[in-house]
């Protein structure tokens, strides 16, 4: 039984749409639509790209597919909308289903972890007029037991610091939480009156959400993501706030740390709760909250007894999975525990050589791979690494990446500035194989989603500078052989020479673009920024050649 699942629709401001295909309770494949339409997160567009790459990779037909299914519930005539969409697009349409928003955030992170029993918190901005939950998972079903309400929404918070500090919100998160870790949080007084813990919960000041003051003007959601999202009142607390691209002063760090340390208090609080009512150490996240790295080790240091799991997609690139998995779960197929997010388009060696040949490119073949990228990571240079399926969510682990010498703490600041063209303050992420991590990382376990930081030992932090935050923390991907094994023998033999069982890990994009997916766009990237070498595939591309 073959069902497609979907993200984002048919409505303005929605973002990061998506597809996967499952078949009885198996991910067959899935993808973003940003790499498809190479405009990052994909904003209002259903995910036609997505689905037909799916389609592709298993040899099927719209006809053969059983279900569609997508979150969304509550919205008014979608489910014909859907219906249309599809007979107009694909010349059929199978059954739609659509499920609640934060009910696939939940299916996407408590099944495919393989607990038995766990607690699931879904943190989000919001959807079906919700903004997250608790939830138990516990014999192969999952029970609500908090929601939290829209005008509550620790999405929103964090997108509206975002925003205070001149970024983008639903863009540029990251950025305000790798900046925190410059600052103090010196702002908490200030802050009590915009977010604070509240019994086992918590209370977001309604008075600075933009959307509650003017709904005659947002009826449903903001049409862009670039619109005012916050009242004046935040800036009555904070001050004046930062225009874009204008400096970024002490002030701005230290609200950005405060913001973030609020956040974490509040995720603590709800996670501590939420532990006690369901009787599971183990936790699961989804929501796009679920992407704050520093959050989720918080959490998972303030419940200790348990295992943590949050999958490749967290954040809205998830729902499609979760609504997949809700039917499949229905029609009662068990789900396969996710090791790896590797489910997205790969490239025959045929098809590369011939994008290679029909730019003129010049390159040299060979059959080591391995040891041709090697030699360039022990020279000091920064390898793209291009090698078979895309992955599925918004992190680089292993397939399409930018590697280098985690040892040279310089090597960051030339990657951000001459590769990525990005802010200096961005950290970056260690690929570590799996048998050497807890020699650079405390209390480290299987993480191969780069989903959670952990702090790094003494150890760590003299061997592998460029992957240590300023913090003292870095977001790790363990590497296993068994799930990668090319890129496991490329870290083994890069540990072998030098006794560094870890290699710089980040998205092989430049900056404001989508994760590559083909070739062609791997080639764009190398050849359009300061990367040293490519090895795509088995192709071998040099500037020093």
């Amino acid at each position: 039984m073959f069902a497609i699942g979907i993200s984002s629709g048919i409505k303005a401001g929605h973002h990061d749409g998506g597809a996967v295909l499952m078949e009885d309770g198996r991910l067959i494949a899935a993808s973003e639509e940003e790499r498809f339409t190479l405009a990052k997160h994909a904003r209002g567009q259903l995910p036609r790209g997505a689905i037909q790459f799916c389609l592709d990779y298993a040899g099927l037909r719209i006809e053969d597919v059983s279900y569609i299914c997508s979150p969304l519930k509550s919205y008014p005539n979608y489910a014909q909308r859907l219906e249309d969409y599809f007979r107009f697009q694909f010349g059929h349409s199978p059954k739609i289903e659509l499920y609640d928003h934060h009910h696939c955030h939940a299916a996407s992170t408590f099944y495919p972890s393989g607990f038995d029993d766990a607690t699931v918190l879904c943190l989000d901005f919001s959807g079906d007029s919700q903004s997250g939950m608790v939830a138990k998972g516990a014999n192969g079903r999952l029970e609500v037991i908090r929601q939290f309400a829209r005008n509550q929404s620790l999405g929103f918070y964090y997108g509206m610091i975002t925003q205070y500090l001149g970024y983008q919100m639903t863009h540029d998160e990251y950025k305000v939480m790798g900046l925190a870790s410059y600052g103090a949080a010196r702002f908490g007084e200030e802050f009590d009156s915009i977010l604070k813990v509240v019994g086992d919960g918590y209370e977001l000041n309604t008075e600075i959400d933009r959307r509650a003051r003017d709904a005659h003007l947002f009826t449903s959601d903001f049409s862009t993501r670039q619109e005012r999202i916050f009242t004046g009142r935040l800036e009555e607390i904070l001050g004046p706030r930062r225009l874009r691209n204008s400096p970024i002063e002490q002030k701005h760090i230290d609200i950005a740390a405060t913001a973030q340390r609020r956040l974490e208090e509040v995720a603590v609080n709800i996670a501590k709760a939420a532990v006690a009512s369901t009787g599971s150490k183990n936790i699961c996240i989804a929501g796009g909250v679920g992407l704050n790295v520093k959050m989720n080790m918080e959490i998972l240091d303030a419940t200790p007894g348990g295992k943590l799991f949050v999958p490749p997609v967290p954040h809205d690139a998830g729902v499609c999975y979760g609504a997949a998995i809700l039917k499949m779960v229905e029609l009662g197929h068990p789900i396969e525990p996710l090791r790896h997010a590797y489910y997205g388009p790969e490239y025959s060696p045929d098809q590369i050589r011939k994008t290679l040949t029909q730019i003129g490119a010049r390159y040299t073949e060979t059959d080591d791979p391995v040891q041709v990228a090697s030699e360039d990571l022990l020279a000091g240079k920064a390898v793209g690494w291009f090698q078979g399926r895309m992955e599925y969510g918004p992190r680089a682990l292993g397939n399409r990446s930018i590697l280098a010498d985690p040892r040279d703490v310089a090597i960051k600041d030339r990657i951000n500035a001459t590769i990525k063209y990005r802010e200096q303050y961005r950290p970056f992420c260690p690929s570590v194989i799996v048998e050497k991590q807890n020699d650079y990382f405390q209390n480290a376990f299987v993480a191969p989603f780069m989903a959670v930081n952990c702090r790094a030992t003494e150890l760590g932090k003299q061997k592998i500078p460029a992957v240590v935050h300023i913090d003292g923390t870095s977001r790790i991907q363990s590497v296993e052989r068994s799930v990668n094994p090319l890129y496991h023998d490329l870290i083994s033999r890069f540990e072998r020479q030098t006794g560094v069982g870890v290699l710089v890990n980040t998205s092989l994009n430049i900056n404001e673009q989508p994760l590559v997916n083909s070739p062609l766009e791997a080639l764009h990237t190398y050849f359009c920024s300061g990367l040293d070498s490519l090895m795509l595939g088995n192709f071998y591309l040099s500037k020093q050649q």
